[in-house]
């Protein structure tokens, strides 16, 4: 399980991602969608931890992201991100939803 509760980032003044809130069940496949710029990929990588959040909370398996390194790398053997590029030219999106393994995250802009 997933959980985005009240996420913010800010590159600088720049705010990519306001009150984010999210909820995603285990087995759940989502598409995450919208314009360039929109903080799609930077939802993903607070999520992969490859990037810091400055408030709220996520939750993923029930372990709260922090600075905890232990807890961060629980989570990396456990989440992964595919993206388009990899959906492009190997696998069409509906064919990809269809297989467990992948463990989806869709971007389209």
């Amino acid at each position: 399980m997933i959980e985005l509760t009240g996420v913010n980032k800010w590159f600088g003044a720049f705010q990519a991602l306001k009150n984010i809130d999210l909820s995603v069940a285990r087995g759940e496949k989502i598409v995450v969608c919208g314009p360039s710029g929109s903080g799609k990929s930077t939802m993903i990588r607070l999520i992969n931890r490859l990037e810091t959040h400055q408030t709220g909370r996520i939750v993923v398996d029930g372990i709260e992201l922090t600075d905890d390194v232990r807890a961060v790398e629980a989570i990396r053997r456990e989440v992964g991100m595919l993206s388009f590029c990899f959906l492009f030219g190997f696998l069409c999106c509906a064919r990809a939803c269809q297989f467990d393994w992948v463990p989806l995250v869709y971007f389209c802009s």
